[in-house]
């Protein structure tokens, strides 16, 4: 019989790949590679959130959440008009106008301060402390114990504040704010569970439900900052004709996942 698996084994595995991915991302982001600045983002963002969501587990730990965040803003300042240069250019084609034009000068002036930031020594230290807590970490008492005892609990969490947060949308003033709180929920859920794979088919369910709200409420958000971008600069573009027949065919395919729950 294989022996029990502890928790900290199965968190660990997580945290040292995400951290991997944090310390080759930064060259790549420095010399504007498509995609870079995401992969770093989102592995900022799991980083973050395995911190907050499995902190018994870690004594002392050498890698903060504010450094974390404050790295995950810096490159969300670029990510955010990359997605937005990125959509509009598929909807556009060939046409570029003036406002297409400034939109993406805005982006490669955000690469700027992106670069500056990862360029110095509070970037550094970060990746050195995630490295430092990838290879020596210094685990509590809780994290020898079984991964079941440990993480099944904090799942089932995770769970249940994603079915509240959903439940939340219904009766809120700002559906759309409500929806975009539902996401980020739908994140954490996701890789809190992803972090507890080792506990199988109960922790992949949750996982795989997290991915499926997070991607639906996502393309919601999407449409929603497209539809105010172009509001305020391209008001009489044909695309926000068309971004708004987007957010209505998304929304309800978000109302008919929501449903489910």
């Amino acid at each position: 019989m294989s022996e029990t698996p502890s928790a900290a084994s199965a968190v660990h595995a997580y945290f040292i790949s995400q951290a991997e991915t944090l310390r080759q991302s930064r060259e790549p982001v420095m010399r504007r590679e498509p995609d870079a600045v995401h992969r770093m983002r989102v592995a900022t963002r799991r980083l973050r959130s395995l911190l907050q969501t499995y902190p018994g587990l870690y004594a002392e730990p050498p890698l903060r959440r504010r450094r974390l965040r404050w790295l995950a803003t810096e490159l969300g300042h670029v990510r955010d008009l990359e997605v937005l240069r990125t959509r509009f250019a598929k909807r556009l084609g060939d046409d570029r106008p003036d406002w297409f034009e400034a939109l993406a000068e805005q982006e490669r002036l955000a690469y700027e301060p992106l670069i500056e930031a990862c360029s110095r020594e509070r970037t550094t230290n970060l990746l050195a402390a995630a490295g430092r807590m990838a290879e020596a970490p210094v685990f509590t008492e809780a994290a020898g114990q079984p991964a079941e005892d440990v993480l099944a609990p904090i799942v089932e969490a995770a769970r249940l504040d994603l079915a509240a947060s959903l439940a939340a949308i219904a009766s809120s003033p700002d559906p759309d704010g409500a929806r975009h709180a539902a996401r980020n929920t739908a994140k954490r859920a996701r890789y809190t569970a992803e972090a507890a794979l080792v506990l199988g088919e109960s922790a992949a369910a949750v996982a795989a439900d997290a991915k499926k709200v997070q991607n639906v409420l996502g393309r919601c958000q999407d449409d929603v900052v497209a539809i105010r971008y172009l509001e305020v600069h391209a008001p009489d573009s044909p695309v926000l004709e068309r971004e708004h027949r987007a957010y209505a065919k998304h929304l309800a395919k978000a109302e008919a996942v929501l449903a489910e729950h």
